[in-house]
């Protein structure tokens, strides 16, 4: 009942729309007779050009002067048994490389990260071109109003396996409860990179600054690093990280993503001796770690698995933080086949304290709005009502304050019809 007390606040219609995704359709479609713009109190109102009610003031109406007592006690019972969410009591943050689907096919599996919300997801490989960016940021934010939204995307020169260009695409959302205020930063290249590359890196590396309710700031990293077999990229990609956390100072940063390495002794099946890109890969994320004083725990399993071998790829870096060991979750049994587990690290509570009001945005206030098809098959008697209302009793010369109280006049009571 928690979450349905909140949506009061926020937006009750994304409240419904989620669960009807969930399939808690007999919850959905109650909830939507009483507090819907689409269900049976919204029609009854329009029918009778009433204004239609809603959040608190809905509720209000509902407890205090409703006269239907089955539906209501029904409601009110349905709402307790299936409406009732078990909320964390722990806090989170979700990296995950959504490859090789991206973000179109691994939407169900990536919304269920939304549903649980996690103050901080960061995914990888989401694949998402220019033109569908904002979108799916839309699509995102009406389903989950209460993230903040993301998305960096570039498209490649290289062509993939359908010889199409390859887009490199992350996403990092931060949820509103947790950082009220949220900045997008821009991290800038040498003068001497490769324009590809340049160009790439803008897509595989989003930076966020956020706030938390008490003033806390952090600086977020979502990357997704080339793979070995592009050290030019991988060696420009740690050069400008590295340049960016060293001028920052005393700044809290929380790096998440595929950096597409490992720590010695974190892969597993491969053959001896590795592979001479893999070895520079990983020597290369060794070097970027002394040069950086990074804090890191090496994973214990693997985060990665391929055909024959296995690699722990996905990992959560730190400065002038630290957090708990994170931990490796795998994916669901699923038709679709994920690389990549996803990586679920602990927040401390008192770092990341939550708003008891997590609303965005004020919701609008739809009982003022005109609904044009009903005005238009009501406005012969909206028309003779006015009329015996507003008289023209004017004489013949009337002064400039007796025509300014006429409208006046005139304008309460359009408004109050």
């Amino acid at each position: 009942m928690v979450e349905f007390f909140l949506a009061l606040d926020t937006n009750v219609g994304s409240w419904i729309h989620n669960l009807e995704r969930r399939d808690i359709m007999l919850l959905g479609s109650l909830t939507e007779n009483i507090f819907g713009f689409t269900g049976t109190y919204a029609k009854k109102q329009q029918a009778s050009l009433a204004p239609i009610l809603t959040g608190w003031k809905r509720w209000t109406e509902f407890i205090t002067t409703s006269t239907e007592k089955i539906p209501k006690d029904g409601w009110l019972v349905n709402l307790r048994i299936a409406g009732s969410i078990s909320t964390n009591t722990v806090e989170i943050a979700v990296s995950w490389n959504v490859g090789p689907h991206g973000y179109q096919r691994g939407k169900k599996e990536i919304h269920k990260i939304f549903e649980q919300g996690p103050p901080i997801i960061c995914l990888q490989d989401v694949r998402i071109p220019k033109r569908r960016k904002n979108s799916v940021k839309r699509e995102l934010q009406r389903v989950f109003p209460h993230h903040w939204i993301y998305i960096t995307t570039a498209q490649s020169s290289k062509k993939d396996c359908r010889d199409r260009p390859y887009v490199y695409s992350v996403l990092t959302a931060l949820h509103s409860a947790f950082f009220p205020k949220v900045t997008q930063m821009r991290c800038h290249h040498s003068k001497q990179m490769d324009s590809d590359i340049r160009k790439e890196i803008d897509g595989l590396l989003s930076i966020t600054q956020a706030q938390t309710p008490t003033g806390t700031s952090f600086q977020f990293m979502n990357i997704y690093q080339f793979t070995a077999a592009n050290p030019m990229g991988q060696t420009d990609m740690w050069t400008t990280t590295e340049n960016w956390i060293n001028k920052q100072k005393n700044n809290r940063i929380i790096m998440q993503g595929d950096l597409n390495c490992a720590h010695p002794g974190c892969r597993w099946d491969h053959a001896q001796p590795l592979n001479k890109d893999l070895g520079t890969a990983d020597n290369k994320l060794e070097h970027f770690f002394k040069n950086t004083s990074g804090h890191f725990y090496a994973q214990q399993e693997h985060t990665w698995k391929g055909k024959e071998c296995r690699a722990a790829l996905d990992h959560v870096l730190t400065w002038n933080y630290h957090l708990p060991p994170q931990t490796t979750r795998p994916i669901p049994k699923s038709h679709k086949k994920f690389d990549h587990c996803q990586i679920w690290t602990q927040l401390p509570h008192l770092d990341f304290p939550k708003r008891a009001n997590i609303a965005r945005t004020t919701q609008p206030d739809f009982s003022q709005r005109i609904d044009t098809v009903i005005f238009k098959r009501h406005v012969d008697d909206w028309k003779a009502r006015i009329k015996t209302q507003i008289q023209a009793d004017l004489d013949e010369n009337p002064t400039g304050q007796a025509l300014a109280d006429l409208i006046h006049k005139e304008q309460q009571i359009l408004a109050k019809e």
